[in-house]
């Protein structure tokens, strides 16, 4: 009986063997490596040296970097989450915008942590002092609708909610401040002119019923005031806004006016822009124009402000010493849960448009310690910046008004300090 020839053989050393000679019936064919069991590949690495590679590691090959990615998956997800434990975030108003960056501005300051004086909260210093507060200005309604996330521990809005929303959404809601909406408007005006406008003209304006500026409704409010036939365009906010409901809530009494009245109406022409940042933007780029913004982001834009006719007949711009009139005498006790807060002043030095700002927070919130921080952080606007809201064009609540709100938070929040 013929022995059997011995199977070829490799090793990883050159210079020492080489594979033993085949039968021609059993040699590889030129530029092919032999099969031999188990193998699948004779790998040639850089070196010239043959390497066998098996089925078994093959698959290694192939399930390593799988493995790989779902660990950096896996680290990439609870990096993140942990990112958003440490993220306390507010959204809302675009009215409120500039009053809560300065406010978290100068919160980063006091709560740093090396401040001994720092807010006593429990949870991550990373957000005690401040440095991981953010605020998104996506408008009132989006702000309050977004409350209900978990990244999102209070919502700032320009107008209240009803009782009924209140219960339904398990939130609380409390002033904050006060400011002004204005109607600005891109229109070349003699030097010292102001543009007055009542109910009636800017109802006519926004419904399309006065298209024109040198129209006689309106030139009867500017006596010796030349006003151009410029078209007028009237541009509103595509988004749900607190801005919004102030200005129709102030155009609900004018004759004609059908749209209602609410964060969010069906408007009849004009331009939409999106966020007060892109309704100024729109009244700037459209000679003619006329919007409604907070009063200081207009001024800032180098828009001109009209005077608004109140419920005393007088017109009145947004001053602080008019908005001070507006809100004169309104109860901060909260015994309607602040729904009924609008100011409704019919003294002849009142402003129309002012606005109180609201913070709306959770009752029993998922992450209490957030929560606590949020409101933390709405004491020290109501406490602790009135210089800011002066700087930013709004007015601090009274000292007793403030009172009156911290005592509301214990009488209905279960994580207010006591």
């Amino acid at each position: 009986m013929r022995s059997r020839r011995a199977p070829p053989s490799f090793i990883r050393h050159s210079g020492e063997r080489r594979p033993t000679c085949l039968p021609s019936r059993q040699r590889p064919r030129a530029g092919r490596p032999p099969r031999t069991r188990g193998a699948a590949v004779l790998a040639s690495p850089d070196n010239g040296i043959p390497v066998l590679r098996t089925d078994d590691a093959r698959r290694r090959r192939l399930v390593v970097p799988i493995l790989v990615a779902l660990v950096v998956g896996a680290l990439v997800v609870a990096l993140t989450a942990a990112g958003r434990q440490d993220r306390l975030a507010g959204s809302g108003s675009t009215l409120g915008q500039p009053l809560i960056d300065r406010s978290i501005e100068a919160y980063r300051s006091a709560a740093s942590a090396d401040n001994p004086d720092r807010p006593g909260a429990t949870g991550n210093d990373w957000v005690l002092d401040g440095s991981g507060l953010e605020y998104e200005p996506v408008g009132s309604m989006g702000g309050i609708m977004r409350l209900a996330e978990d990244d999102v521990a209070f919502a700032v809005s320009d107008y209240p909610l009803s009782k009924a929303a209140l219960d339904e959404r398990q939130v609380v809601q409390f002033p904050l401040a006060v400011g002004a909406l204005a109607v600005a408007h891109n229109l070349d005006l003699p030097p010292g002119a102001t543009l007055r406008l009542d109910q009636a003209t800017l109802a006519g304006i926004y419904t399309g019923a006065i298209t024109r500026w040198d129209d006689p409704a309106i030139t009867a409010l500017n006596p010796g005031t030349r006003l151009p036939s410029t078209t007028i365009t009237a541009v509103h906010r595509s988004d749900g806004s607190g801005s919004t409901a102030a200005l129709t809530r102030y155009l609900s009494g004018a004759p004609g006016w059908t749209a209602g009245q609410g964060a969010l109406v069906s408007w009849k022409g004009g331009v939409a822009a999106e966020r007060s940042s892109g309704l100024v933007q729109a009244v700037r780029q459209r000679p003619g124009s006329i919007g409604y913004v907070e009063r200081t982001q207009a001024q800032q834009s180098g828009l001109r402000l009209a005077q608004l006719e109140n419920a005393a007949g007088a017109f009145v711009g947004p001053t602080d010493a008019a908005m001070r009139v507006s809100v004169a005498g309104l109860d901060y006790a909260g015994r309607d849960d602040y729904v009924g807060l609008a100011p409704t002043s019919a003294e002849r030095a009142a402003y129309p448009l002012t606005v109180p700002i609201y913070a709306l927070v959770e009752r029993r919130p998922v992450r209490e310690t957030e929560a606590r921080q949020a409101l933390d952080f709405l004491r020290f606007v109501l406490e602790d910046s009135a210089d800011l809201h002066e700087r930013a064009g709004y007015l601090p609540l009274p000292g007793a008004a403030v009172g009156q709100i911290e005592t509301y938070w214990r009488g209905h929040l279960p994580y207010a300090p006591r």
